[in-house]
Formats: C-alpha cells, sequence, structure tokens
C-alpha cells in the first residue's frame, strides 16, 4: 500500500500505510476488529493509518508493545485521547474543571463500602427478578450498574430509576460501542440530560434528612464556588462514566461465560479470561512532544499529534487463543503480559480493577446460590461496530432463572 504524505511528515521513517478507516471517520467500516487484523497479516506488526486528518502509528509485536506502555504520560496521553474520543459523544463543558477523578475512589476503606452499596443493589434487583422468570445478562448487568454507581456517588436517597434514562444518555460508551453515530451528533439530549442531573443534585444537597455519602466529599471540593451544583454533577457524571462503562459488560461476560462452561475455576479466575474474551478495546496515546518510539526492529520519530495505537482483541487472541480457558489464571505472569490485556499494564492499569473483580465475583456468587439459571444462548457474539472497552452483545442473551 501507497505511504501518505503526512505520514511521512509526522512518522520518520515511514512506516507501511493501511486504507484502513477509523469507524467514526466512516461509517463503512463496519468491523475494526477485522479491518486491523487484515491491515497487520498484509503489513506486519507495526503500520500507520491515515484517518479524519489524523494520524495513527499501530503497533503490535511485544517489544512495540513494551514501548508503548513504558512511554511517560507527558510524552504520549492516554488521557488526552481518552478525551478526543469521549469528546465525540459528551458535551466538551462536561470535561471543564473537574475535582474529582477515579484514581480519588479506590483506597482499601472506600472499596468496602462500594461493595456494602453492591449489596443493597443486588438486593434490590434480586427482589423485582422474584422467584422465576427470565432475563437479559446485558440488561440485568446494566441495571446493577447504575443502581451501584448512583447508590455510591450520590447515596441510596438518590431517586435512582428516575436517574437511570438521563445516565443512559450521558453514555460515552457510545462513542467506542457506536462510533459510526458520532458524526453531526448536536449533543443537544446530553445537555439536557446533565441539566437534569444537576437538578436532582440540587435538590439532594438541601436534604436534611439524607444519610452522609460520597456526595458531601465531592460537594466539599467545590466549596468556593457560590452555586456548586453544576460542578458536583459534572464530577457525578464523569466519575460514573469512568467506574461503570465497562463494569457492568465485564459482569455480563462473566456471568454468560460461566452459566456456558461451567468449571472448577475459581469466580476471579472465570472474570479475567471472560474479561480477556470481551475486550473490544482500542488504547490510544496522543503524542504530545515529538520523541523516539521503538517497535523491536525500527525507530521512529514521532511528531506530535500523531496517535500511537494498539487494539487489544488482536494481541489477547494471538496469545492465547479464542477458547474460554479460566484456569489459565493461575499463572500470575499473565497479568503481567504485556500481549494479553484485561485491566492495562503500568501507570495506565485500571484503579478499579481490585473493586471490578470483587463486584463481578460477589454478583456471580449470589445470583448462583439464589437461583438455578439455565442460557437460552450458544454463545457471546461481540457488537462488530465496537471499537473501545469491553464488548457489548451483539444479540441477546437470555436466562431462564428459578430460586433454589
Amino acid at each position: 500500500m501507497a505511504t501518505g504524505n503526512s505520514v511521512a511528515l509526522m512518522i520518520d521513517p515511514s512506516p507501511p500505510r493501511s486504507d484502513f478507516a477509523m469507524p467514526w471517520d466512516s461509517p463503512d467500516e463496519t468491523d475494526p476488529v477485522v479491518g486491523l487484523t487484515e491491515a497487520r497479516r498484509q503489513l506486519g506488526d507495526t503500520f500507520a493509518v491515515e484517518s479524519g486528518g489524523v494520524t495513527y502509528l499501530f503497533t503490535f509485536g511485544e517489544a512495540g508493545l513494551r514501548s508503548f506502555y513504558a512511554v511517560e504520560e507527558r510524552v504520549a496521553s492516554k488521557g488526552l485521547a481518552d478525551y478526543r474520543m469521549l469528546v465525540r459523544k459528551l458535551p466538551d463543558e462536561l470535561f471543564v474543571e473537574r475535582r474529582t477523578f477515579a484514581h480519588d475512589l479506590f483506597g482499601a476503606e472506600e472499596v468496602q463500602g462500594y461493595l456494602d452499596n453492591l449489596d443493597w443493589a443486588i438486593d434490590a434487583e434480586i427482589e423485582q427478578l422474584g422467584d422465576v422468570g427470565s432475563l437479559d445478562v446485558f440488561d440485568f448487568s446494566r441495571r446493577i450498574g447504575h443502581r451501584l454507581g448512583l447508590g455510591c456517588w450520590m447515596g441510596r436517597e438518590a431517586p435512582i430509576a428516575e436517574l437511570i434514562p438521563e445516565f443512559e444518555i450521558l453514555d460515552g460508551a457510545e462513542a467506542f460501542v457506536h462510533p459510526e453515530r458520532s458524526s453531526g451528533a448536536t449533543k443537544d439530549d446530553e445537555r439536557a440530560a446533565l441539566a437534569r442531573v444537576e437538578h436532582v443534585v440540587r435538590a439532594l444537597l438541601a436534604r436534611t434528612d439524607r444519610r452522609p455519602s460520597f456526595l458531601d466529599d465531592i460537594a466539599r471540593r467545590w466549596d468556593d464556588v457560590p452555586d456548586p451544583a453544576s460542578g458536583i454533577a459534572g464530577d457525578v457524571v464523569l466519575l460514573h462514566i469512568a467506574t461503570m462503562t465497562n463494569l457492568f459488560a465485564a459482569l455480563a461476560w462473566s456471568l454468560a461465560q460461566v452459566l456456558l462452561h461451567p468449571t472448577d475455576a475459581s469466580l476471579e479466575q472465570c472474570a479475567f479470561e471472560a474479561v480477556r474474551l470481551g475486550q473490544r478495546s482500542i488504547m490510544l496515546r496522543e503524542v504530545l512532544r515529538p520523541f523516539v518510539f521503538s517497535d523491536g526492529r525500527h525507530e521512529y520519530r514521532v511528531e506530535r499529534g500523531v496517535q500511537l495505537a494498539t487494539m487489544l482483541p488482536l494481541t489477547n487472541s494471538e496469545r492465547l487463543g479464542a477458547t474460554y480457558t479460566p484456569d489459565r489464571w493461575s499463572d500470575r505472569s499473565l497479568h503481567r503480559d504485556v500481549a494479553v490485556t484485561t485491566f492495562g499494564h503500568g501507570p495506565h492499569r485500571c484503579p478499579a480493577q481490585r473493586f471490578s473483580v470483587s463486584a463481578i465475583v460477589r454478583t456471580v456468587d449470589r445470583l448462583l446460590s439464589t437461583y438455578t439459571m439455565t442460557p437460552d444462548f450458544d454463545e457471546v457474539v461481540p457488537m462488530p461496530s465496537q471499537i473501545g472497552g469491553v464488548a457489548r452483545s451483539a444479540t441477546p442473551c437470555v436466562v431462564s432463572y428459578l430460586r433454589r
């Protein structure tokens, strides 16, 4: 394939160039995993993509992945690249002057409180399920995630049933689950939903009968602002997006695989293997200053504005295949293998990993001890257009249940 002029200007020496287009730039790109797999087969482990006026440098070999994860954030920023993706769906103003971040949330004491809220959320959902019926694994897991997160960040007195539709609109995951919808989005619905969340926050903070919650900690960060409700609501929304966007999908994959493939492996091992299989994540890092990137075979001078990239399902399946084998996670070295990714590596490892795995194990164990569950599906099929996060299912995953 021909080398593009902008690639030659942005990366020196110029790597092979693929004609692949990122799905948010080209709705015709229906399956980015297939497209990138084919590009890698033709061009090797390192190649460039020009799409939407942006130059991407993809790398997949082990040495290139080590370099990818080792680059300092101040040189190539994952945070900025994530912002570029989310802002395709969410209003720009939501990202201005945030004061509470995901890394503030996951100390040992906080996690215990979150797990208490998880038990409360599971109780509420089981009460609604009753003794017998059927559920869609992904829909059920999504409700658990909303109830858990909103209970944690806003308190159990929050009108969660009222808030869930607003957070469905404020779903940043849409930017990578349905990237083909990004073009021409007005964000008017998202701004209206954000205003309604702000109204709820204002009402909650005014209540004198409300139990203390993390909402008060968020509010204290805005003590210097005359009318802080907007800032507090923005923090709540981004916390929920950051922590729950993929947790519910990871929970759904874990429950689905446990039901489809009974095993003697621990539920923790099952969770790691399900997340590995469910990965559809593209990982991006926006270059902030020129530097030399090594893929183990070549050194490339990379200019500011290039996005370093890798696609986790390609390396996960190459290293370990597509077969569900949870007991492989007894080998702790898998957690350090850069070519096998569940919750990330190094400074970009998900800060909620311990909490997320505990939440998955706790929920699956509770469901299996409460109900006999029978899957009415044979496999989980990833949504083909998705290019980020843990896969949503392209088809229903319905389970019949009967209380034990």
